[in-house]
């Protein structure tokens, strides 16, 4: 579970069009998932709020790279499974921080776009 702190910093960095970096650098490999998800459940929340009916999950996911795309760019040799569930984090830490690094990146991206301000990575 993340602190409400570490996820007021997440918002705070996301509703101001800065790049999460900084702050996912400070953060533990092991949290990275769950504040993961809790931007992704903002993501929703912002593109549902701003687009209506117009929005689509299906776009958002346009905009993310699968992981299959990140296993492929990166030659990762791990099952496909592992990859998905961060199994492998205990052997590969780096590889599992450098695929979320990205994926913030495009989510913030994507919600600045909603939002209508530019994203500062």
């Amino acid at each position: 579970m993340i602190s409400p702190g570490t996820q007021l910093q997440f918002l705070r960095y996301l509703l101001m069009g800065q790049s999460p970096g900084a702050l996912l650098d400070s953060v533990e490999v092991n949290d990275i998932a769950p504040i993961y998800d809790f931007i992704w459940e903002k993501a929703l929340e912002i593109g549902i709020r701003i687009r209506g009916e117009h929005f689509s999950q299906s776009d958002m996911l346009k905009r993310l790279k699968s992981v299959e795309q990140y296993k492929l760019e990166t030659g990762c040799k791990e099952p496909l499974q592992r990859c998905m569930t961060n199994e492998c984090i205990s052997e590969h830490a780096g590889c599992v921080r450098r695929k979320y690094d990205d994926q913030f990146g495009r989510l913030y991206g994507l919600i600045a776009d909603y939002l209508g301000i530019e994203y500062r990575m």
